[in-house]
Parts: structure tokens; C-alpha cells; sequence
């Protein structure tokens, strides 16, 4: 029995071996469909678990939390910088609270011998820190390390590149820290940041160092009334804690300790590690020491695509067997007349599909690892780990094919073996008195993923255009923003009491005498917040809203471009009112009714300030975000943290010239930090930009996937139908109507599919674009364009067989009648 059992399989695996090599074509197109969407589902996956297991590493991470301030003037705003005694206050007071630590946002310049490099990941750390979060060490104790004064701990590639080999421990490095170089000794090397991790930096400075450096105390009462943007505070807490409670006891312990303003306490919030991630901040990017944030919505929408792509591949691959399946009738006519059983006819087909599911799989596999150092370059991202340590999608995407290859194998086989024998051995038996049966349902389910993910692209296409060319309400063409950088490092006569001012005023005067400079102004970086209440003169309902509020230097609305619609700008004779004189922008008259007014609301007060003028609404930050009411005063204290320049059209590169020679003669300790207006304007769109270019790579795998299985389908079918096309052509049909008449099935398939994708493509297209405060609609011309993307391909590759098949010689289809 056994011995019979061995002496089939081998006949099985012998038969399906002979088949795949007899036709070599459909088995090219079966296997690479397959492998395809093997590997596009894999790649997307590990992309995705890389997003949704963020910061997941750490040991004790379901217990720690970010401590945030939702400011007095507006509890919906939540801050993710606290001011500096919380953290220790909380450990101190709170038993609930067990450990703390303070990350602070800095950047130095480091000299490694001769070589001087501006480094924006290096920041201050308690040693709590590396208690907290599991970031490894690969040489020394950053613990130890953190607890001096003298040593620093730096990750693996930054000494690497620094001093050109990871065992940097006892190498020394200067740091310029407010303006003064200080040796340290590397005390530690960690191991490279997991991919994964929000906590984002290279160097790690002891805490002690800033306290000095700022003469400030750990702990100092007076400073809970002072609000820095500086202080990022990690709390962690008791398993069980009551995370409502918890903050009540710290929004309690804020109000004692401001006793003498408590109404200006604001309230806490604390936001667990793992939504870091995917929660929008403030403190994003590399001058916060983190990653950027990152958007469930697409891990979510790019999961989908991975599962949809892997689904087409096997749909496409099921399909393909039947076709190549249903007409081996007179080979089961045979088998059935010798004897062969229904089970052992199953077995058969079960076995050569499982052999195609399993090559494909396994190519799959490969072609996801050799394509992933690209697919890193592609999207942004380097990952700590391979595909093939990732068990659970590897098993999920075997599933999937394994399932495929059962249906691809089984269907086939049950109909065939039910057949008559005499009409099996006949070969009177192709599958057509099935028509519209599965195969058609698998094509127009191929098509309608193909075509949701069409509509997606175009979609999104149309979208980051119409961000990208919107009107921002100013003129960045020709414009160069410059980072004033650590000005406590320049050689400024500080007069104005403001560094940024003096050194604005010192580059205008010196770029007066560059004929291709036109205007030299500068603004402050960061904006107050400032809450409003729009009331509506008709039914009085009040809207709560938060605008902000930010300094600028003379000459700035002229130098961005920004119209002056009411009043007038500030003028350099009346300096000294013009500290006490803001202007507004459109949004900011709207909402308080200065319009309504007899004089249009200009000369009225606000918050003691007269208001002179109303410029146009312009975008402060992203197209992506709602313009809101700003008040625009002149810098007096906050300091210019960002200088612009306007520059005359085709002058780039003399300008630039003029300007940095200015900077070196001004600010030679602070690195010449420029961006092009214009090309910031359009890297903000670089995420929605990136899932496009993966979204739009899906769709042509997908679309590639989907013409495969057409082609593979178009050429059985052609073959099928070859003596029809003969006689047709004996009695006079020209090619065009045989085309047409190959190509007409296939093409109401592609229109039937565009019909069901529609309602969905629409919902998911709407879902998105909601997220945006600016967008475009989802217009009926989406779908009749990818309609006709997808019946372009389809007739296209319909009409290479066809057309083959027409002109060929019908005496060779009709011979052996």
C-alpha cells in the first residue's frame, strides 16, 4: 500500500513537472504573478509592522509616559514641553510617580581634531534616562556616563563616523556649548536606535552640564512660572495607576505650587510612549530629538493595499489554473477509463498547484529581501530587521497562496471528474458551458481592486498639486530663509535687547550695497498662542478658537509678499510706538468683527496694543493647516530666529554669494543654514508625496499583477476559440471584427468592475481628503479616467492575441477537421 502511494505521488509530481515545461509560457506568467504579489505584500508589511510596533521595544514602555500642558488660555491645545522642575517635583511628591527624566532639545557644534561639524542630535539627558528606555549598550555604561559632568555616551554610527570606528570609548571631542568649547571624554557607545524608536538622537550629554551652563537648579520653585518650549519630561509609573487620577493629583500639585497665580497653572496631560508616534506634536523632528510623526490612517490604508495586492495575486493565479485546467478533459477521460478515482484525479490537481503555490512563495521571498535595501531608500526608512525575521507575515502570506493553490486545484479537478468519460475522452469539455461562472468573478474582482487603487493615485495626485500650486497668501519665489542659529555665540552689540534684531540690521545695511538684494527682514520662529471667541452677531453662539501671536522686524510683510489691505505697515520713524502697535491678519478682523466697524476696527486696542493694520490671510505653516487669526507686533524681547531675504529673479548664485559673506562677517560661529522658500513650500507635502509614490507603485504591481492573469487568459481563450477564428475567416470576417469580438467579453468584464469599484473608491478617496483643510472634490472625471486606463490595458493586451490569431493562416486551425 505504502510502496503504491510512493509509485503515485512520483507519477503526480512527474505529470505536473512535464506540464509546467510543456507550457512554459502560462507556467512564466503563473509563477511571476504570484511571486510578485508575494513579495509587494511582504515588503508592505514589514513596512507597516515597523510603523504600528513603534517604540514597542522598550522593557517597561506600557508604564512610562510623556508629561504634557494644556496651557490655561486654551485646554484643547496640548504641548508635549513642561516646565523644568515637573519632572522632579512629580518623582519627589507623587508615589505613584517612580522615575523620571528630562530630555532637552539643543543643538552644538563638535570638533574631533581639526574637523568642526554642526550636530543637531545631541542633547542633554538625567541618567534616569537610560534607566527608563531600553537603548543598549554596546561599549562603557551610558548610566555611569549621565551621572557625571565630563563624559559623553554616542550612538554607534555617530562614532563610526566621527572617529571611524565604533570602540570610540575614552576618545575626546570638544563641544561648543553657549559659545565656549568643552572637552568631553566618550564614556559609552549604544547600539544604533532601533527603526522604530521616537526618541531620535546621536549624542547624549549629562543634564548636569545644561544646569551650569544656564546657572539654573534642578528644582527651583520660581521656575513654575516660567514657560520654555525646551523641556521634554518621561514619567514612569506603578503598574495599575489610574492614569485619570494620576493627572488630577498632578493638576492639583501645579496649582499649590503656583500658589501665587494658580488660574495659570493649566492642566497636565500624560500621553503613553506608544502613541508618540502617531499622535501630532510640537515636539517633532530632529531639533526635538524625534522622529517625525507618523499617520495611522495610511499604516492602516497601506495594510489593505498589501492584503488587496496579495488577494489579486491569487485570484489571478486561481484563475490561470482553471483556464489552464478545464480543457485537460480528455487527460481525465483517460485517467477514469484506467481506473483513477475522483479523490485521486483531486489529488493531482491539489498537487500541481501546490508545487506552482510554493515556487511562487518562495521567489516571493527572495525578491522581497534583495528588493529591500531599495524599498528602505524609497521609503525613508532603515529597518532593524529582514523580512524573514518577521515569522507571522511570512506565515499569513503562505496561507493566503496555500488557500489559492487549493481552490486553484480543487474547483478544477471536482467538475472535470463528474464528467461522462465518453465526453471527457471526446475533449468536448473546455470550461465554456461555465461561462461567467468563477473565472469571470475573479477578473472583474482583479479589475476592481486595480481600478480602487487607480482612482486613489489620481486622486492624491490631484490633491498634493492643488497644495502645491494653491495660493499661500505671499510670494515665496525668490526668497531665502536663514536659521539666526545660537546668537549667543556672535559678536552682537546687543542695543536693541534683541540679538536676532541687531543681527538683521547689520546684515540689511551690508546687503544694501548688492544690487540684486532687494529687501532683508526676519521674523521669530515660534508663536504664542492666543485664545479667541468668535461670536455670531445673529444668533450670538460663541466659537471657542486659538490663534497665535509672533514678532517680526520692519520690512517683513513687504519682503514675503503680503498685501496691506487696511491701515499701513510699521513705520522706522515712530520706533518706539511702534512697539506698542500690532497689525492683524484677515482672519483675525473676521473673527473679532473689526470690519463691522466704522473705521474697519483700525486705531481700536487689543490687549493694550493699537491695531494699525490688516494684511491678507497668508499660511504661516502648511497648506496642510486651517490659517488662523495672528497678531503680528515688532520683536522687542523674543528675538528673530529667522532672517529672509528677497533676491532679484536669476540672481541665485551672485546672491547667495553676497549673503554668505555677510553671515561669515556677522555670525562666523553659527552655520550658513539656508533654505529656498519655494523648495521648503514643497517638501512640506514629502509625506503625502511619499505615499503617493508607494501608492502609485502598488497600482502599477497591481495593474502588472492583473495584465499578467489577462494575458495568460487573452492566449488560452485565443486558443480555445482557434478553429472558430478559422472559419470566420474563411467566410470573410476581417481582423478588426475578430479583435472585436475576442476583445468585447474581456472589456464588459473591465466596465462591470469600474461599476462596483466606484462606490468604494469614492468612500475611501472622500475619507482622505477630509483630513485636509484645503482640498479638492471627488469629481466624476476620476473614475472615467481610470476607466479608461484600465480598458486601454485590457484591449491592448486582449488585442496582441487576437490580432495573432487573425491574421494567422485558418487552413492551420481547420486542418484537422
Amino acid at each position: 500500500m505504502f510502496f503504491t502511494l510512493i509509485l503515485m505521488l512520483k507519477n503526480y509530481l512527474k505529470t505536473a513537472f512535464r506540464n509546467l515545461i510543456k507550457y512554459k509560457g502560462y507556467s512564466f506568467i503563473n509563477i511571476s504573478g504570484l511571486a510578485l504579489g508575494v513579495a509587494c505584500c511582504l515588503l508592505i508589511m514589514h513596512y507597516v509592522k515597523d510603523e504600528m510596533t513603534f517604540d514597542r521595544f522598550h522593557v517597561n514602555g506600557e508604564h512610562i509616559y510623556r508629561v504634557r500642558t494644556m496651557p490655561s488660555f486654551d485646554e484643547k491645545q496640548v504641548m508635549e514641553f513642561v516646565k523644568m522642575p515637573v519632572g522632579p517635583t512629580l518623582k519627589e511628591e507623587l508615589p505613584l510617580v517612580i522615575n523620571q527624566c528630562r530630555y532637552v532639545n539643543t543643538a552644538f557644534d563638535i570638533r574631533s581634531g581639526d574637523n568642526i561639524q554642526n550636530q543637531g542630535k545631541a542633547f542633554y539627558a538625567e541618567p534616569e534616562f537610560l534607566e527608563m528606555f531600553s537603548f543598549l549598550n554596546k561599549y562603557g555604561d551610558g548610566i555611569s556616563v549621565l551621572n557625571g559632568t565630563s563624559q559623553i555616551a554616542l550612538v554607534e554610527k555617530a562614532a563610526k563616523r566621527i572617529f571611524g570606528k565604533s570602540m570610540a570609548v575614552g576618545e575626546s571631542i570638544d563641544l561648543n556649548i553657549r559659545g565656549e568649547w568643552k572637552t568631553f571624554t566618550v564614556g559609552a557607545v549604544l547600539k544604533d536606535l532601533p527603526s522604530n524608536s521616537s526618541l531620535d538622537f546621536e549624542f547624549l550629554i549629562p543634564f548636569q552640564n545644561y544646569l551650569m551652563a544656564y546657572n539654573r537648579q534642578s528644582n527651583d520653585a520660581k521656575d513654575w512660572y516660567i514657560s520654555e518650549i525646551t523641556f521634554q519630561t518621561f514619567v514612569q509609573i506603578l503598574p495599575n495607576t489610574n492614569i485619570a487620577d494620576l493627572t488630577k493629583q498632578i493638576d492639583e500639585l501645579a496649582r499649590r505650587k503656583m500658589v501665587d497665580s494658580p488660574q495659570y497653572a493649566g492642566r497636565y496631560n500624560l500621553q503613553p510612549i506608544y502613541n508618540l508616534h502617531f499622535e501630532k506634536s510640537m515636539a517633532s523632528g530632529k531639533q526635538a530629538g524625534m522622529q517625525e510623526t507618523g499617520d495611522r490612517f495610511y499604516s492602516f490604508l497601506l495594510s489593505g493595499i498589501a492584503l488587496l495586492i496579495l488577494l489579486l495575486a491569487c485570484f489571478n493565479f486561481t484563475n490561470l489554473s482553471l483556464a489552464r485546467a478545464l480543457p485537460r478533459a480528455k487527460e481525465i477521460g483517460v485517467r477514469k477509463v484506467i481506473g483513477a478515482k475522483k479523490h485521486q484525479l483531486v489529488a493531482q490537481f491539489l498537487g500541481e498547484a501546490f508545487i506552482i503555490s510554493t515556487t511562487s512563495f518562495l521567489l516571493g521571498l527572495l525578491l522581497a529581501e534583495l528588493v529591500l535595501p531599495y524599498f528602505e531608500l524609497a521609503a525613508e526608512k532603515e529597518f532593524s530587521k529582514s523580512i524573514i525575521e518577521n515569522p507571522i507575515y511570512i506565515s499569513i502570506a503562505f496561507i493566503a497562496v496555500t488557500f489559492a493553490a487549493f481552490i486553484a486545484g480543487s474547483y478544477p479537478a471536482l467538475i472535470i471528474s463528474r464528467l461522462n468519460t465518453v465526453t471527457a475522452l471526446e475533449g468536448r469539455f473546455d470550461g465554456s458551458n461555465r461561462k461567467g461562472g468563477l473565472q469571470g468573478i475573479l477578473i472583474v474582482l482583479q479589475f476592481s481592486i486595480a481600478a480602487v487603487l487607480i482612482v486613489g493615485v489620481l486622486a492624491m495626485n490631484r490633491q498634493i498639486n492643488f497644495l502645491v500650486n494653491m495660493d499661500r497668501g505671499y510670494d515665496d519665489t525668490n526668497l531665502i530663509s536663514i536659521k539666526t542659529g545660537d546668537l549667543s555665540k556672535a559678536s552682537l552689540l546687543d542695543s536693541t535687547k534683541s540679538r536676532g534684531q541687531a543681527l538683521a540690521n547689520l546684515m540689511r545695511r551690508e546687503l544694501q550695497k548688492t544690487p540684486s538684494i532687494l529687501n532683508v527682514s526676519g521674523n521669530a520662529s515660534n508663536y504664542s498662542h492666543l485664545a479667541f471667541e468668535e461670536v455670531n452677531p445673529e444668533t450670538g453662539e460663541k466659537t471657542e478658537l486659538i490663534g497665535y501671536s509672533t514678532s517680526v522686524d520692519f520690512d517683513y510683510f513687504e519682503t514675503m509678499g503680503i498685501e496691506v489691505l487696511e491701515g499701513r505697515d510699521f513705520d522706522r520713524i515712530s520706533t518706539l510706538e511702534g512697539l506698542n502697535q500690532i497689525i492683524v491678519n484677515e482672519r483675525f478682523a473676521s473673527v473679532m468683527h473689526l470690519r463691522d466697524s466704522v473705521n474697519g476696527g483700525l486705531n481700536s486696542t487689543y490687549r493694550g496694543k493699537t491695531i494699525i493694520g490688516i494684511v491678507n490671510d497668508f499660511n504661516l505653516f502648511s497648506a496642510t493647516q486651517e490659517i488662523v487669526p495672528t497678531v503680528f507686533e515688532l520683536d522687542k524681547r523674543r528675538g528673530l530666529q529667522r532672517l529672509l531675504v528677497k533676491f532679484e529673479p536669476s540672481t541665485l548664485s551672485s546672491s547667495l554669494m553676497a549673503i554668505e559673506a555677510a553671515w561669515l562677517k556677522f555670525n562666523p560661529n553659527n552655520p550658513f543654514d539656508f533654505r529656498l522658500m519655494e523648495e521648503s513650500n514643497a517638501s512640506q507635502f514629502a509625506k503625502e508625496k511619499r505615499w503617493r509614490s508607494i501608492i502609485l507603485t502598488a497600482s502599477c504591481i497591481a495593474i502588472s499583477i492583473s495584465c499578467l492573469g489577462l494575458f495568460g487568459l487573452a492566449f488560452i481563450s485565443t486558443q480555445r476559440r482557434n478553429k472558430e477564428i478559422g472559419i470566420r475567416k474563411v467566410f470573410g470576417a476581417p481582423v478588426p471584427t475578430i479583435v472585436y469580438i475576442l476583445a468585447r467579453g474581456f472589456s464588459l468584464l473591465v466596465v462591470l468592475s469600474m461599476i462596483i469599484a466606484g462606490p468604494l473608491a469614492y468612500w475611501l478617496g472622500y475619507e482622505w481628503l477630509t483630513t485636509f483643510p484645503y482640498r479638492i472634490e471627488m469629481t466624476w472625471d476620476l473614475f472615467l479616467i481610470a476607466g479608461l486606463i484600465q480598458l486601454t490595458i485590457t484591449i491592448l493586451t486582449v488585442s496582441y492575441h487576437a490580432v495573432k490569431a487573425a491574421v494567422a493562416n485558418p487552413i492551420e486551425a481547420l486542418k484537422y477537421e
